[in-house]
């Protein structure tokens, strides 16, 4: 299965925005009329600016948390005041996210989520029990470490609708042709995660959708990993880029952000609950890992900390994914106080302004040393003993 998070995507921006010098914050509430689109009509637009550039394109936080890249000429009428940007509430974010969405939507709430829905209530009360505990999970797990993390200023929105073409005729604006390939993603612009009743081919034939018999038949079944998986993989993500783990449209490696939440995605399928801790060895990823090492198809340690290409490029995606969850294994199991301070420094990284190779691996090198081959020698020894 080929990467699922939109996430390398986001590096567009960095060609849509040119801050010279350097880019200087604003603190004023800009009222913006905007093509944020190319093709479609203009928008009217107020938030923060939380960067603009010399020429007047500006990086624009809304009251609903998402972000717009909005190059000088794309902007058409632009006003500011002194007013703060004000977060939307739960129940103004509610009516935002309903307001854009297909007749027939529901809303669960629940302590630090919204799930928009129109599958059954049981299915949506099933995926915020499980995004609750990975939150929860998640943030203490990382305090532990003594990263500077804390829950998010809003509550997180995830759109479950009830079937792949439902799902498909609302996410092809974003995801283009990929959305046949990809079931479940989080969008680093809007900050929500879109996905779908992963139970729906059970409904076929049970004649019901989302019950909780359908949510046990699947997840007894091997199939039902990946599923899961995704889920998982793209709530830590989100979770990641909104309790201060990670910046969204900061310079984070995509090895780093990927094998984050590959090692937070195991699923547990003896559980109805689908998921059950953290740091589970994730075997299809380890298989895969450890067919490639066998086959001398591993990529070099330094390739993947000096570039994000081979995430890029279809032909080394998977490959690339299955490192990256290695790696992040190997170095939170065996080198916990590196990795965290090294997560500390990723932290920190100012929003769209791209790390150079050799600025990467300088990073690297700070908290885990110069010799990477007895890195390297060290980690294949490591993860060849792991099962």
């Amino acid at each position: 299965m080929g990467p699922r998070s939109r996430y390398p995507l986001a590096w567009t921006v960095f060609a849509t925005l040119a801050f010279g010098a350097g880019p200087r914050r604003a603190s004023a509430l800009e009222h913006v009329t905007a093509v944020a689109t190319k093709g479609e009509p203009p928008r009217q637009l107020e938030g923060e600016a939380v960067l603009e550039d010399r020429r007047g394109g500006l990086l624009l936080k809304t009251a609903d948390g998402a972000l717009y890249t909005l190059p000088a000429e794309s902007i058409q009428k632009r006003s500011s005041d002194s007013k703060p940007l004000a977060m939307l509430n739960r129940e103004q974010l509610t009516a935002k996210v309903m307001a854009e969405l297909p007749p027939g939507f529901r809303v669960h709430n629940s302590t630090n989520y919204i799930v928009c829905f129109n599958t059954t209530r049981t299915y949506a009360e099933w995926t915020s029990s499980l995004l609750e505990r990975l939150q929860k999970a998640f943030i203490t797990y990382w305090k532990r470490q003594g990263c500077d993390v804390k829950s998010p200023e809003q509550p997180l929105v995830v759109l479950v609708f009830s079937d792949q073409g439902s799902y498909a005729a609302y996410a092809r604006k974003e995801l283009g042709p990929a959305v046949s390939n990809i079931i479940g993603y989080y969008s680093l612009q809007s900050n929500r995660i879109i996905m779908y009743d992963l139970t729906g081919l059970q409904a076929l034939a049970s004649g019901s959708r989302g019950s909780m018999r359908d949510i046990t038949v699947t997840l007894s079944q091997p199939a039902a990993e990946p599923l899961v998986a995704t889920i998982v993989h793209e709530a830590t993500h989100q979770i990641s880029y909104n309790c201060g783990m990670q910046t969204r449209l900061a310079a984070n490696p995509l090895w780093v952000s990927e094998g984050l939440a590959m090692y937070f995605e195991t699923p547990d399928l003896s559980s109805t609950r689908g998921w059950s801790g953290i740091g589970n060895v994730n075997y299809s990823r380890l298989d895969r890992f450890s067919d490639n090492l066998q086959n001398n198809r591993a990529a070099p340690l330094k390739q993947m900390i000096e570039s994000d290409d081979l995430f890029r490029k279809p032909e080394t995606a998977v490959d690339s994914y299955a490192q990256a969850w290695a790696w992040t294994y190997y170095l939170i199991k065996w080198k916990p106080k590196q990795y965290a301070a090294y997560l500390r420094m990723v932290q920190d990284k100012p929003m769209l302004q791209e790390d150079q190779p050799q600025k990467r691996l300088a990073d690297f090198h700070k908290f885990f040393g110069d010799d990477l081959q007895a890195l390297e020698e060290d980690f294949f020894r490591k993860m060849q003993r792991v099962k």
